[in-house]
């Protein structure tokens, strides 16, 4: 049985047991480890401590309990809270109003769903001669599973990328489109010279300023986070270009000109967004007519696959949409990982005609890159981008 299983059971122990006392040992057993251990890799895969966890688990239940008509020194008796006023207190800190309260029709709370598990795989970007290229991957992690809640999601990836996000992911940009395709060879975008461009989630500026370099006439960017559109605006200062940013998640109308833009491009970028239908109708809106759009992001069949003993190895449901917490060096990030025919689907009832889908690794970037990783995106596709076009 994988970690990923093992964990789960450990996650259906706790369910069965909200009444009870809970033995740590058990948990601890389910993955052949010391109690202190157990405590330890939770807190890492979840960003809390498993009494934590337990607590507020045991406040949803209760109220599920309360709603029902149930009374308050019963509940709390039966979640193993030494009085009724303990258990309120601890009622209102997590649900913020008091069990009574809670009962009234309407009434809005801060329930915590169970956690489950799930594997996921990461590529590592690092930097080589001023240049961002694939040295290897990060492997396989794990993440927890979250509700798609915008506005908790955007919290939490714009704090990660405001604070943490270029020292622990890096900075993947044009030419490259991520991992080992690059403008340079398949020569998606053209002539950029005298074009209007948009860059959606413009990170650190690179891909804006590489645009710039190849003559565009005007630089406009978006992104979530307000110390990378400060990065950006610095770097292209910098070069001497002028650009236009806004500070923004891509799913939220944002004041951008409708039927201006020549290209809207977007390197590892759209798949961070809660709402894919949502955004690339907004992108749509920014395009002429026969505007081109642009994209790359982690193919979705090697965020099921693993490398083992130079072997490739399904870990998880190539169908499985949801959305997922994940520690990265202690920070969280939320993702989640679309089937291409989502993108595929959602580009069309955008309005989109697909021009290209370029998916296959180039083997001067894999040779280049003596990994794990590299030896992966030689047999599976790790990377894919669409170029499109606005009817």
């Amino acid at each position: 049985m994988s970690l990923q299983n093992k964990m789960n059971e450990s996650m259906k122990y706790i369910e069965n047991k909200l009444t009870e006392d809970i033995d740590y040992n058990v948990l601890a057993s389910y993955i052949n480890v010391s109690e202190w251990e157990y405590r330890r890799l939770f807190s890492f895969l979840t960003q809390m401590p498993i009494s934590e966890y337990i607590r507020r688990r045991r406040l949803t239940a209760a109220l599920g309990d309360i709603q029902d008509g149930h009374k308050i020194v019963d509940v709390s008796q039966k979640y193993l809270y030494d009085s009724a006023a303990a258990f309120s207190r601890a009622f209102k800190h997590m649900h913020g109003m008091s069990p009574s309260k809670a009962r009234t029709k309407g009434a809005v709370t801060n329930s915590y769903p169970p956690i489950n598990f799930k594997l996921v795989m990461m590529e590592g970007y690092e930097m080589e001669e001023n240049k961002r290229v694939i040295v290897g991957g990060r492997g396989d992690r794990y993440g927890i599973s979250v509700d798609n809640d915008p506005k908790k999601i955007h919290e939490t990836n714009e704090n990660f990328w405001s604070h943490y996000g270029n020292d622990i992911i890096g900075c993947l940009a044009l030419p490259l489109y991520g991992a080992f395709i690059s403008e340079e060879k398949c020569q998606l975008m053209g002539s950029l010279e005298g074009k209007k461009v948009l860059d959606i989630c413009c990170g650190s500026g690179e891909s804006l300023l590489y645009t710039g370099k190849n003559k565009a006439s005007e630089l406009w960017g978006i992104d979530i986070s307000s110390k990378q559109i400060e990065i950006t605006q610095s770097l292209l200062s910098r070069n001497g270009y002028d650009c236009h940013l806004k500070c923004t998640p891509m799913e939220k109308a944002c004041g951008l000109p409708e039927d201006y833009f020549d290209l809207v491009y977007s390197v590892y970028g759209i798949g961070w967004t809660t709402d894919l239908e949502g955004t690339f109708s907004k992108v749509a809106s920014y395009l002429k007519k026969d505007g081109t759009f642009i994209f790359s992001w982690s193919h979705p069949i090697h965020k099921c696959v693993s490398v083992e003993y130079d072997a490739l190895t399904f870990k998880k449901s190539y169908f499985d949409e949801s959305w997922y917490a994940l520690s990265l060096d202690g920070r969280v990030i939320s993702l989640a990982d679309r089937k291409l025919s989502t993108y595929i689907n959602a580009l069309a009832r955008a309005g989109f005609v697909i021009e290209e889908l370029v998916e296959e690794s180039q083997e001067d970037l894999i040779k280049a890159s003596d990994s794990v990783f590299s030896k992966k995106a030689s047999m599976l596709p790790v990377t894919f981008v669409i170029k499109a076009r606005k009817l």
